[in-house]
C-alpha cells in the first residue's frame, strides 16, 4: 500500500524530479567553466555601489601626480632632486610611513646623489618593484635594507581589479609584500598589533580583530589560472575621494596644510591619464553615465584602509562563498521553481508571485551577505528559477496537449472500430458518432483555453498604463493585437534606476511556440535589466544565448528581431536588428534609422557578438520615436496591397502635436480602415513615446 502510494507521488512529480537536476545541473556546468563569471562579477559590483557611502579615511594620505603637476616639474620620469625635494617636504611633517607608487630603477639626473641620501636617511620610506609580467627592479639603495613591495595589480577577465595581493612570489623563491600590506602593518606595528598564525597549514592569519584567509580557486568565479600568491578579495571603501589628497605641485611649494600628514601613511602616485595608471573598479559599471578609472596608487590605499579597518575596528574583510555552497543554492532553486511551474495551470498567480518572491529574496540576501563581509551568486539563482519555471510550465501545457491529442487518437480509433463493427446499426452509430463528436468538441475547446492561458500570460506581462504613465518627462502609449489565439509580437516598457527601457520584437510566425518565445523573451530581458547589465553587447548576446538554447530545446525553428532602446536624460541609445525605427522631431519632421547593422536575429545562432552595435541620439522636449512590427506596415486590404512605410509616416506626423495615445490611436485606425473586410495575417503592435517638456494641443 505504501508503496503504491510512493510510486503515485513519484509519477505526479516526475517532471519536476526530472527538470531539477537537469535545469541546476546545466546552470553549474556553466558556472563552473565559467561562462557567468563576467555577469555575475558585474551582478556583484552592484553591491558596492548600492552600499552606503563609507568616512574618509583620515590615516591615509596620497599625493597625486596629475597633469598639471607634470607640467610644473618640467618633463617625466621627474628628476631625482625633485623627487629628494618632495620626499624632504611630506618627512617635514612627520608621517608614520611614505611611499611612492612610481618606478625608480634608475638614476634621473640631476640630483641622484641627493636622492640617495634621502633614501638613506629615511627609514620608513617604502619603494616599489614589479614582480609579474615584465619586471621592473626597485631602488637599488633600499633594496639593500628591505624597504620595498610589490606594486602588482590582479585584474580578472574583464579588466577589473578585485583582489589583492597580500605576498607575491619572486623568481628568487623569495616572498615580497604587496604595497597595501607593506603600509598597513608598519602603521600596525606602532599600534603594538602584529600577525599572528591562527592555521598556518592552511595560511590563516589573525591581525587585531581581522582574518586573513587566502582566496582560493574553490571559491566564487575563480580558479586555478586565476591563483598566484596570497590573495584577497578588495573590499574598497572608495575611490579618491575617499582620502585626504594633495597635488604634487603643492607638496613641492610646501603648501601642505598643517600636521596633515603627521603620524599618518603617505602614498605617492599617478593620476594622470598620460602615465596610463588609471584601472577599472566595481565602480566603472555604468554604461550611460562616464564613471572616472581609479589611480592604481588608490587601488593600494584601499587595500592598506581595508587591513586598517579590519585590524582596528573589525570592519569585514570580504570573502567568496565555496563552490559546493553555491551549487547547492543553484540546486535548491531548481527545485523551489520546477515546483512552483509545475502548479502553473491549477494556480497560475502562485507561481508567478513565487518566483517574483525568489528573485527578491536573491538580491536582498546577496546585499546582506555582502554587508556582512561575504559574496554570494546572484546572477545564476536569478537565471536558474526563471529557467526552471520556464521549462515547467512549458512542460505541464505541453504534456496536457499530449494528453488531448493522445485521448484524440483514441476516439477516432474507437469511432472506426465501432463503425466497422455496426454497421447493421446505423441508428445506434449515428447516436454514438454524435456523442463523440462532442466529446471532440471538448477537447478542442480545451486545447483553445490551453492556448489562452499563454495569450493571458502575454497580456499579463504588458506595461499597464499606470506603470506608463509613472514615468516621469516621457508620454507612452502601446498597442498589440494578435493575428491567432497566440501572437508573436513582443513590446515592454522598463523603468530601472532612471534609464526608460523600451523593446519591441517579432517572432517568426504565431501559435503556440510563437507565444512561449515571446515570454521568454520578456522574462530575459526583465531579469537582465534587474542586475543591471547595461552594456548593449553582453545585454543581447547574453539574450540570444538564453533563447537560442530553448529554441534548441524546443526543435523548434522559430527566432525573432529585436530592438533595445535605452532612454535616460535626453538621451536614446539603440541596438538591435528589426524594423527601421522612426524618430519623430518636435515640428512633425520625421528620421527613419536603419537597424540592419545594429544586431542580427535572436535565436537563430549561438554567438551574435560580433554583429551587435548600438546608436545614440538625443531628443529634445517635444521629439520622441514610433516603433512597431511588420503586421502594420505589411497589412492589406482586400485587393492585397500593403499599407507600407509612406502611409505610416504621414499619420505620424499629421498628429505628432497630440498625445502619445492619440497618435497611437490614429495610427491604429488608419490601418483598420486600410484593411477593410480582409482578415488581418499577422499580429500588429506599436509603440509610441514622446519626451515631455511642451503643452500637448487637444483639437477637442
Amino acid at each position: 500500500m505504501i508503496r503504491e502510494k510512493i510510486k503515485k507521488q513519484l509519477k505526479k512529480w516526475r517532471g519536476t524530479l526530472i527538470i531539477t537536476p537537469c535545469i541546476a545541473g546545466l546552470v553549474i556546468t556553466g558556472s563552473h567553466i565559467g561562462i557567468f563569471r563576467i555577469l555575475e562579477w558585474a551582478t556583484l559590483d552592484q553591491l558596492f555601489r548600492l552600499r552606503p557611502q563609507e568616512t574618509v579615511d583620515k590615516r591615509i594620505v596620497i599625493v597625486t601626480i596629475d597633469e598639471p603637476d607634470i607640467q610644473y616639474v618640467k618633463q617625466w620620469p621627474m628628476s631625482d632632486q625633485v623627487m629628494a625635494k618632495m620626499i624632504r617636504n611630506i618627512k617635514a611633517q612627520q608621517p608614520r610611513a611614505i611611499a611612492i607608487d612610481v618606478y625608480r630603477d634608475l638614476a634621473v639626473e640631476p640630483g641622484h646623489t641627493e636622492l640617495v641620501k634621502e633614501f638613506q636617511n629615511t627609514p620608513n620610506f617604502i619603494g616599489i618593484e614589479k614582480v609579474a609580467g615584465k619586471p621592473v627592479a626597485p631602488p637599488p639603495t633600499l633594496a639593500k635594507v628591505g624597504q620595498v613591495a610589490a606594486n602588482d595589480l590582479l585584474t580578472d577577465t574583464d579588466g577589473k581589479i578585485r583582489r589583492g595581493i597580500i605576498l607575491l612570489g619572486k623568481p628568487d623563491q623569495s616572498l615580497l609584500q604587496g604595497l597595501g600590506v607593506k603600509l598597513a602593518l608598519m602603521y600596525l606595528e606602532k599600534e603594538g598589533i602584529e600577525l599572528k598564525a591562527i592555521n598556518a597549514d592552511k595560511q590563516i592569519y589573525g591581525l587585531g580583530k581581522a582574518k586573513f584567509v587566502p582566496l582560493s580557486s574553490n571559491d566564487g568565479e575563480y580558479n586555478q589560472a586565476d591563483m598566484g600568491g596570497y590573495q584577497i578579495l578588495m573590499n574598497y571603501r572608495g575611490g579618491l575621494e575617499s582620502f585626504p589628497h594633495i597635488s604634487m605641485t603643492d607638496v613641492l611649494e610646501n603648501r601642505i596644510p598643517a600636521d596633515v600628514m603627521r603620524d599618518r601613511l603617505v602614498l605617492i602616485g599617478a593620476k594622470a591619464p598620460s602615465l596610463n595608471d588609471n584601472y577599472s573598479t566595481p565602480y566603472n559599471n555604468n554604461l550611460f553615465i562616464p564613471t572616472e578609472l581609479i589611480p592604481g596608487v588608490v587601488v593600494h590605499a584601499n587595500l592598506t584602509s581595508q587591513i586598517l579597518s579590519a585590524a582596528i575596528e573589525g570592519r569585514p574583510m570580504l570573502q567568496a562563498t565555496v563552490k559546493p555552497f553555491n551549487w547547492l543554492l543553484i540546486f535548491f532553486w531548481s527545485g523551489y521553481s520546477a515546483t512552483l511551474g509545475s502548479i502553473y495551470i491549477k494556480r497560475p498567480w502562485l507561481t508567478l508571485g513565487g518566483l517574483l518572491l525568489a528573485a527578491v529574496i536573491i538580491v536582498i540576501s546577496a546585499y546582506l551577505a555582502f554587508l556582512g563581509g561575504w559574496l554570494i551568486p546572484v546572477f545564476a539563482p536569478q537565471l536558474t528559477i526563471v529557467s526552471a519555471t520556464v521549462v515547467s510550465v512549458v512542460h505541464v501545457l505541453w504534456r496536457n496537449l499530449m494528453l488531448s491529442y493522445r485521448k484524440l487518437a483514441d476516439y477516432a480509433h474507437t469511432l472506426e472500430y465501432k463503425v466497422q463493427e455496426r454497421t447493421a446499426q446505423l441508428a445506434q452509430a449515428n447516436e454514438e458518432i454524435i456523442v463523440l463528436n462532442e466529446k471532440l468538441k471538448g477537447e478542442n475547446l480545451r486545447m483553445s483555453a490551453e492556448l489562452d492561458i499563454i495569450r493571458q500570460m502575454q497580456q499579463m506581462i504588458l506595461p499597464k498604463q499606470e506603470e506608463l504613465e509613472a514615468i516621469e518627462a516621457l508620454d507612452i502609449a502601446g498597442f498589440m493585437e494578435a493575428a491567432d489565439e497566440v501572437g508573436g509580437d513582443y513590446y515592454d516598457v522598463l523603468d530601472t534606476d532612471g534609464v526608460v527601457t523600451l523593446g519591441i520584437g517579432d517572432v517568426t510566425g504565431h501559435g503556440l511556440e510563437s507565444g512561449l518565445l515571446m515570454l521568454m523573451t520578456q522574462t530575459a530581458v526583465r531579469t537582465l535589466k534587474e542586475i543591471r547589465e547595461t552594456d548593449s553587447v553582453r545585454f543581447l548576446d547574453t539574450l540570444n544565448r538564453t533563447i537560442y538554447k530553448n529554441v534548441q530545446r524546443m526543435n523548434s525553428d522559430k527566432s525573432l528581431t529585436l530592438v533595445i532602446l535605452n532612454y535616460a536624460q535626453g538621451q536614446v541609445s539603440i541596438s538591435g536588428q528589426h524594423e527601421e525605427t522612426i524618430v519623430v522631431r518636435k515640428g512633425g519632421d520625421i528620421e527613419c534609422i536603419d537597424t540592419m547593422d545594429l544586431g542580427f536575429p535572436i535565436g537563430l545562432d549561438d554567438d551574435i557578438a560580433d554583429f551587435i552595435s548600438h546608436t545614440t541620439l538625443e531628443l529634445e522636449p517635444g521629439d520622441g520615436i514610433v516603433l512597431y512590427t511588420d503586421g502594420i506596415t505589411e497589412a492589406k486590404d482586400m485587393n492585397k496591397i500593403q499599407y507600407g512605410m509612406e502611409p505610416l509616416c504621414e499619420v505620424i506626423s499629421q498628429n505628432w502635436h497630440k498625445s502619445a495615445e492619440e497618435i497611437k490611436d490614429a495610427v491604429i485606425t488608419d490601418v483598420r480602415r486600410h484593411i477593410g473586410k480582409q482578415k488581418v495575417f499577422d499580429d500588429i503592435t506599436l509603440l509610441v513615446f514622446k519626451r515631455q517638456g511642451e503643452v500637448i494641443e487637444n483639437p477637442n
